[in-house]
């Protein structure tokens, strides 16, 4: 790979405990527009109406301001605040927090009372 002409790495989970962080160029919030700090992407599963696994990937960005409420993404977004960035030196630290943050994210669940809410105010046109 040279500067002139920069090749795309493309990353395959092979398995459910593989993560993909990504730390550079990371966009901003979709949701209120802060820029995020990291981007992970990992494996991800739900049951479907017959109550079989359907596996895929999902991606999750770390904002400052959306994610504050989660106990594991208060612990990255302090490591940010202090440390700016993962080093050799914290690079272990770092990692065992990124992989608790994804894990409260996977047992993390829809509120299907509130979603159905929003869903009939959006159908009113109140939202």
């Amino acid at each position: 790979m040279t500067e002139e002409a920069p090749t795309t790495v493309a990353f395959e989970l092979v398995s459910d405990d593989e993560l993909c962080i990504a730390i550079a160029d990371v966009p901003a919030c979709p949701a209120c527009g802060t820029s995020g700090l990291l981007l992970v992407r990992y494996q991800h599963s739900w049951k479907n109406q017959s109550g079989d696994d359907v596996v895929g990937i999902r991606e999750t960005l770390l904002c400052p301001q959306c994610a504050a409420g989660n106990r594991a993404a208060a612990e990255l977004i302090a490591f940010f605040a202090v440390e700016e960035r993962a080093s050799p030196e914290n690079v272990d630290v770092f990692g065992e927090m990124v992989a608790a943050w994804v894990e409260s994210l996977r047992r993390a669940h829809v509120d299907e009372e509130l979603l159905t809410a929003e869903y009939d105010r959006w159908l009113r046109g109140v939202l």
